[in-house]
Parts: C-alpha cells; sequence; structure tokens
C-alpha cells in the first residue's frame, strides 16, 4: 500500500506567495486599514470634543461674569432712581403746569 503525502506548508512563507491564502492577506490588511482610520478618527473626535469642552467653560465662566455685571448694575441703578413712581410722574406733571391739551 502506499500513502500519499500532502506537501508541507513552509510557515516562513510571506503570506503574498501562499496561493489561495492571499485573499485572507487582503482582507486582513483592509480590516487592519479600518481599524487604524477608526481609531485615528476617535482621537481626533475626542480632541474636538476636549476643545468644545474648554470653550463651553469659557462661555459659561464669561456668562457668570455678565450675570453678576448685570446684577451690580441694576443695584445701582436701583440706588439712584427714586423708588416712588408718583415722585417721578408728578415732577413731570409740575413741570408742564397745565393738563394736556384735548383735541
Amino acid at each position: 500500500m502506499m500513502c500519499e503525502v500532502m506537501p508541507t506548508i513552509n510557515e516562513d512563507t510571506p503570506m503574498s506567495q501562499r496561493g489561495s491564502q492571499s485573499s485572507g492577506s487582503d482582507s486582513d490588511s483592509h480590516f487592519e486599514q479600518l481599524m487604524v482610520n477608526m481609531l485615528d478618527e476617535r482621537d481626533r473626535l475626542l480632541d474636538t470634543l476636549r476643545e468644545t469642552q474648554e470653550s463651553l467653560s469659557l462661555a459659561q465662566q464669561r456668562l457668570q461674569d455678565v450675570i453678576y455685571d448685570r446684577d451690580s448694575l441694576q443695584r445701582q441703578l436701583n440706588s439712584a432712581l427714586p423708588q416712588d413712581i408718583e415722585s417721578l410722574t408728578g415732577g413731570l406733571a409740575g413741570s408742564k403746569g397745565a393738563d394736556p391739551p384735548v383735541s
């Protein structure tokens, strides 16, 4: 009886020389490139997120400063103006001296 022996596959041969296995190598390299592209995109998005968060933080701080300034100016305005509306309107009516003309 005779036995047929299959040819041995040398483990040291590059993937491109293995014949029918080269399509597997192509898909592996495409997959690897896809993963690299995804990781690069993730890093870019994380950088953008970090910059946006910093920008938001600065905008919120600026908003707090503006609110503080507005409240301070409102307090100054309220303290400078008379609190009694009648004193304002009475002063205006007294300066005219007469009732407004009726048409």
